[in-house]
């Protein structure tokens, strides 16, 4: 993880979004792109294609990390912001500020 999180940006839009949509609540992938898709007011739609590498690298780069206990339905994996991850979503909102 870089200390400088400033280093890290500008993040794409749809990282953005997805790093907002997980500071309201932990989500899982459908609830991320809905919640995704409500606060765009529709103008960015986050398909599994799109969505899943995204999850994949955020859970790889320590800024997303799973969320409770998901034994009972695999395909609903929440996820949750980890601080760094916070910290990122901050410095990016500052940048756009």
């Amino acid at each position: 993880m870089a200390s400088n999180v400033d280093a890290l940006l500008p993040l794409s839009p749809r990282t953005f979004y997805v790093l907002l949509a997980l500071a309201e609540e932990d989500r899982h992938g459908y609830a991320v792109s809905k919640a995704v898709e409500t606060m765009t007011e529709g103008n960015v739609r986050l398909t599994p294609g799109t969505l899943y590498p995204l999850v994949h690298q955020m859970l790889l780069d320590g800024w997303i990390a799973p969320a409770g206990d998901d034994a009972a339905d695999a395909r609903r994996r929440s996820y949750k912001l980890t601080p760094h991850g916070r910290r990122v979503a901050q410095a990016e909102a500052r940048r756009l500020d």
